[in-house]
């Protein structure tokens, strides 16, 4: 006997009222909070710039829905509607750095890093700044201030990015196009291994954006979808349904086009007429004084005199980063004065520094680029690059069901 299939089940509804036995539709954003039947298509509207969803909401295409400034309404036209979340993104910086550098690989089979550009493409990304978006990236510290294998734009020595890496001292690098963003309030550093000092945010920059997103009504630009982190109770979610049901109403995916209609013959033209020269590697680095960086120490010595040094560089290092970042009262400075202060310290230590003595990794080798021009150090007018926002699959089928109940058809590229 074929089992007749059970009508869906509409929440906050009693399972005998005939409104329960409605189905639901695929704009309605249901959350433990209440159920909003069309907001959530307009939000998505203004963050897609989805100018048919605005206009056909009543928001209007350009004004975001977010101005108390506008025109009083005419007899003639309806009152706009406002939209229902704040106009604040959080992104998650590791994520989108890690992107940019797959798409750079995945075109021209380079090397893969973390990119600082992809944070800054999707900081300073231009609709989101003309609708006067709150937009903050949260970042392992790491990926700003440490060792070359985890910093952004680092690798090794024989990969770093010489325009935007410079030495600090005792094995420490630090990312200066990060830095003046983490100083103007536009990235906030993440320390992953934080416990119980006041000073570190979070354990995980994961749970950070999570609770940022929860406490600020924001939504979270990032391609993971959290799911190791549904069963955790230390985020005020009931369980793991109500952290899933968030994240797929605040969450929100991004790409990145490169180089986008351009081959390889023309852009080998556009390198060579824009004039620029590569600066990789650590011959081409400069220390935060503008100094040389000191080459490697050579490979001797027997076993114990290497783990005894290998203890001794992990505490000067630790040591540089803690006074790079932090002055005596714990209060932060600027990158300019963490600058100055380095560079006395330096100048007054150099000789006690005659070689590097920082983490050897496989990209140390002179031949780690294979031959490959280092595309991903490129800048914008040599390699264009765009980031792009892109919608989940049931956001897309809440634009979708949202411009049916207005009577709108969705435009397609055969214009169906």
């Amino acid at each position: 006997v074929k089992k007749k299939r059970a009508a869906a089940v509409v929440p906050n509804a009693h399972r005998n009222s005939p409104r329960s036995k409605r189905p639901p539709q695929f704009d309605d954003l249901v959350t433990p909070q209440g159920r909003y039947p069309s907001a959530w298509a307009t939000d998505l509207a203004d963050i897609f710039g989805w100018d048919d969803v605005l206009e056909a909401s009543g928001v209007g295409v350009g004004d975001g829905g977010g101005s108390d400034e506008d025109d009083a309404p005419s007899s003639s036209k309806p009152a706009a509607k406002k939209l229902l979340l704040p106009k604040r993104i959080a992104l998650d910086g590791a994520n989108i750095a890690w992107s940019l550098g797959t798409s750079i690989r995945s075109r021209f089979k380079c090397r893969q890093f973390p990119l600082s550009a992809g944070v800054i493409h999707a900081l300073h990304y231009e609709p989101w700044q003309k609708k006067n978006f709150e937009v903050t990236a949260f970042l392992p510290k790491e990926y700003v201030v440490g060792t070359l294998q985890s910093l952004c734009d680092g690798g090794g020595r024989a990969t770093l990015n010489a325009d935007c890496v410079k030495y600090v001292g005792k094995g420490v690098w630090v990312n200066t196009h990060l830095m003046d963003l983490v100083d103007a309030g536009r990235i906030i550093m993440v320390d992953r291994g934080a416990s119980s000092s006041a000073t570190l945010v979070k354990a995980s920059d994961d749970l950070t954006i999570i609770e940022y997103a929860k406490d600020r009504d924001a939504w979270i630009c990032s391609n993971d979808q959290f799911r190791d982190h549904r069963r955790n109770k230390t985020l005020g979610f009931s369980g793991a349904r109500d952290l899933k049901a968030f994240a797929r109403t605040r969450r929100f995916e991004h790409g990145f086009r490169v180089a986008p209609g351009l081959d390889d013959l023309l852009l080998d033209n556009m390198r060579n007429a824009s004039g620029w020269e590569p600066r990789i590697g650590w011959q081409a680095a400069t220390t935060i004084s503008g100094g040389n960086v000191p080459p490697p120490r050579p490979r001797f010595g027997d076993t114990n005199t290497k783990q005894n040094r290998n203890k001794t560089e992990t505490d000067a290092m630790a040591s540089v980063m803690e006074e790079f970042m932090m002055i005596s009262d714990g209060t932060s400075i600027s990158y300019g004065e963490r600058s100055s202060r380095s560079a006395t310290e330096s100048s007054s230590n150099s000789s006690e520094e005659e070689f590097y003595d920082g983490p050897r990794t496989r990209n140390d080798n002179e031949n780690a680029l294979g031959g490959v021009p280092p595309f991903y150090a490129m800048p914008q007018n040599v390699l264009p690059v765009f980031f792009e926002p892109t919608p989940t699959q049931p956001m897309i089928a809440a634009r979708k069901s949202f411009l049916h109940r207005q009577g709108w058809n969705v435009q397609t590229v055969t214009g169906g």
